[in-house]
């Protein structure tokens, strides 16, 4: 009787096999005598939204005192060096350096420097109100001149290139 359940149980297994088998190649595609083909389009998209900022920055502000006279350099300048693009200045930032950042309207006080830039004049550590035309775009190429003025305390004592103050200019492209 073992025999025979062995006997069954192989033929079915060979009969499940052989439809399987079947089965697979109904499923597998003939080729076929013509073809077809299509067309897909590529939609391509570009966005330019950055553009690099290419300018020269003064390397520094030089502020000499002599004699009580305070002097500043007239040569001063920010410096469009892109080939294409317009520049502005949208923010100016003086931070406390060896002196503290004064009021350049109402200045007092001792180990106090004051920045007026283009017109525009510290209050204080932090950033410049800038007016309107103070700043002008800076067009490619070209470079846009830096008027600056400064106050120094009188009890400063002798200091000899010391970094009085940090200005930090912020340019955007336009």
């Amino acid at each position: 009787m073992k025999g025979v359940v062995k006997m069954k149980k192989k033929r079915l297994f060979i009969i499940s096999a052989a439809l399987l088998f079947a089965w697979i190649l109904s499923a597998v595609p003939a080729s076929a005598a013509s073809s077809a083909t299509a067309t897909v389009p590529v939609t391509l998209t570009v966005v330019n939204d950055y553009r690099a900022v290419n300018v020269t920055v003064p390397a520094a502000l030089p502020v000499y005192v002599r004699n009580g006279q305070v002097l500043t350099a007239d040569s001063a300048r920010i410096t469009n060096n892109s080939k294409s693009g317009s520049v502005r200045v949208t923010a100016v930032e003086v931070r406390n350096g060896a002196l503290k950042v004064g009021d350049f309207d109402s200045f007092c006080g001792d180990g106090k420097i004051a920045l007026r830039i283009n017109g525009c004049g510290t209050r204080g550590a932090g950033y410049l109100t800038l007016s309107e035309g103070a700043f002008p775009t800076v067009r490619p190429g070209r470079a846009l001149d830096l008027s600056y003025d400064a106050k120094v305390s009188e009890n400063t004592g002798e200091l000899e290139n010391v970094e009085a103050c940090t200005v930090i200019f912020t340019i955007s492209a336009e």
